[in-house]
């Protein structure tokens, strides 16, 4: 429990850095938290398989009060799943004794609620929703939301960072993994109002769309049951797309200090259980759909078999499909070392994903979604990073104190870092060979004294310099 939360309250300390007032957030930024709480079964449940349901509790306290650390003071802490499960899970003992707000705002219905407790946003080119609520503060003007998934299998793939933003949403809003239901026929009238009339329709005639477009196994039918087959999967999506459209996000996480195959419930193939894995692992980035792809390719799949990343492109939300497109880095102790992503361990997690296959014949009901995909065909669909003009500047300072820099590289090659004090003497230097494209951190780990001092930044082709003033 110790190591959990001080390793999680060190790596939060060290990505979120002071800035100047100019700069940055307000510490009077009201920070969201939306962890993966489901329903994590009762008492008689094998606690190792609840490690692997729901983000580790201790990760969520010691990463949240590292934020605290550098400065933001008010934490919300949202969840749609389950409320009746906090008290026993720890969970409303470790909001009370940070002082973090965890409220249950999803057992009632919107006309029982205050009308403060939640935030209707208007979906702009919807498919499923006119409307979303979302539970207060998250999505409000001032929040900060940091998004933390956990590493585990589910029936739609590995449940990630846009799927856990489901959760965000009021009573009603949320319960698309059930299957497919029409909702004119089964929720209160006074819901209708946000729904297109028509929303069913459209997800039949773009399931067919997809089918004949080639994304893979989109041609399922549900066996042994209502849920599943790619139609829902269609649902599923769609429904998905519309709430994460008006989703702001600040960091998205998956928490893999262990991770989990099966149904995402502890439900797997070894006699009816899933496994828990340590697979010591925590992936984050300011993009979910990057964070997820990279996650779903760790857990021993082919992203480009999962339509959510399809659809997330098609609908201007993503602009990326290869995982080998998606620049990695190792964190360690602040810093960021850039490595090929085959060099990452993988954990796999079977899943029970769309299976293939009819009643009769068919694939394993959990299964990796490994098959060979040619991104060739998927490719042009815009840089992963663009930078157009090259460019260092100071963010602020971390919790040791030390200096971070945004590093902006327009093209790949060997990039060099000059720091020169008043007297034009060099005080530190960094290669990066085989730098990416794109916006990348630095931290001057050699940092000692303030004062006036120039960074020049070169790369192959171009350089770049900026003049700083350090204070204490």
């Amino acid at each position: 429990t110790k190591a959990k939360y001080e390793a999680a309250h060190k790596l939060a300390s060290e990505m979120f850095v002071k800035a100047s007032a100019e700069a940055g957030y307000s510490n009077t930024t009201k920070i969201t938290c939306k962890p993966n709480w489901t329903c994590n079964g009762g008492s008689e449940m094998d606690p190792k398989l609840k490690m692997g349901i729901t983000t580790d509790t201790d990760f969520i306290e010691g990463f949240l009060n590292g934020v605290r650390h550098v400065g933001p003071q008010e934490f919300f802490i949202r969840e749609c799943a389950c409320p009746s499960n906090w008290e026993a899970n720890g969970w409303t003992t470790m909001a009370e004794r940070n002082g973090f707000d965890l409220r249950d705002l999803t057992s009632k219905d919107f006309w029982d609620l205050n009308e403060e407790d939640l935030i209707f946003r208007d979906i702009d080119g919807g498919v499923v929703f006119k409307k979303v609520a979302f539970m207060a503060p998250m999505t409000a003007e001032d929040t900060f939301l940091i998004n933390i998934a956990k590493f585990k299998a589910h029936m739609m793939g590995i449940t990630g960072a846009v799927k856990n933003l489901q959760g965000i949403t009021g009573r009603k809003f949320h319960q698309y993994c059930g299957g497919i239901f029409d909702i004119f026929k089964s929720y209160d009238k006074r819901y209708h109002q946000f729904f297109h009339s028509d929303y069913i329709d459209r997800i039949k005639e773009l399931h067919e769309r997809h089918v004949a477009a080639g994304i893979p196994r989109w041609e399922t039918v549900p066996i042994g049951g209502r849920m599943g087959g790619g139609l829902f999967m269609e649902q599923w999506v769609q429904r998905m797309m519309d709430s994460y459209s008006v989703t702001p996000t600040g960091i998205n996480m998956v928490e893999g200090i262990y991770g989990m195959d099966g149904n995402g419930f502890g439900t797997g193939p070894y006699d009816g259980d899933a496994k828990t894995y340590m697979s010591n692992k925590v992936i984050f980035g300011k993009d979910a759909f990057r964070v997820d792809i990279i996650a779903h390719w760790l857990a021993g799949h082919e992203p480009g078999n999962f339509g959510l990343f399809h659809i997330g492109i098609e609908r201007g939300l993503s602009n990326v499909l290869d995982p080998r497109d998606i620049p990695v880095y190792l964190w360690k102790d602040g810093k960021a070392k850039k490595i090929k992503l085959d060099k990452l361990k993988r954990t796999p997690l079977v899943t029970n994903y769309l299976t293939l296959g009819n009643e009769e014949r068919h694939e394993e009901k959990y299964h990796l979604v490994n098959e060979p995909f040619d991104y060739s065909a998927w490719k042009g669909l815009g840089r992963v990073n663009p930078v157009d003009n090259p460019s260092i500047r100071a963010l602020g300072t971390n919790a040791q104190d030390k200096v971070v820099m945004e590093l902006s590289v327009p093209e790949e090659g060997n990039v060099y870092v000059d720091i020169l004090d008043r007297h034009g003497d060099v005080v530190w230097r960094m290669d990066a060979p085989g730098l990416e494209p794109g916006k990348h951190e630095v931290v001057w780990d050699g940092f000692s004294q303030p004062g006036l001092y120039n960074v020049y930044v070169k790369g192959m082709t171009w350089d770049a310099s900026r003049e700083m003033v350090i204070y204490t």
